[in-house]
């Protein structure tokens, strides 16, 4: 085997991996979210946990003593919630390769969209709703699936 024939086949698996913005998205959000995991965990469970504890307040009608003892209990909960998307995004970073083949085998097959864990990040704007035009009126409608 040389090195022509190995770059050929290198850049065919490429090319069938990487063969659509979605693709890329996706694989630009799992590592994104993947790396940030630590943050996330702190940020996520600090934020969620302080909303839990609040609503534990609420709930139970008292003082903020007891939104105080239960926030590291909520704190822990949604740590541990945020550390467990991040896996899920780790582990689907190298399936990213199968995305794009995946495309290719129907005509017109599946769209590839970054997972929905997270919303609202910029990985997500290219997968909102498209807006088509009505055939009628000619106002901007969002468009419906196939």
């Amino acid at each position: 085997m040389n090195a022509r024939n190995v770059l050929l086949s290198l850049s065919a698996l490429l090319a069938t991996t990487l063969t659509s913005c979605g693709t890329l998205n996706r694989a630009g959000k799992d590592l994104f979210l993947g790396v940030g995991t630590p943050v996330l965990m702190v940020y996520g469970g600090a934020t969620d946990g302080y909303n839990s504890s609040m609503n534990v307040r609420t709930g139970m009608k008292s003082g903020g003593a007891v939104q105080v003892l239960a926030f590291p209990f909520t704190f822990a909960y949604h740590a541990l919630e945020h550390g467990i998307y991040g896996i899920v995004h780790l582990v689907d970073l190298p399936l990213c390769a199968l995305y794009g083949a995946a495309e290719l085998i129907p005509p017109s097959g599946p769209e590839v969209k970054p997972l929905d864990i997270y919303q609202g990040t910029w990985f997500d704007k290219w997968a909102a709703p498209k807006k088509g035009t009505d055939a009628e009126s000619g106002e901007m409608v969002p468009q419906s699936d196939k």
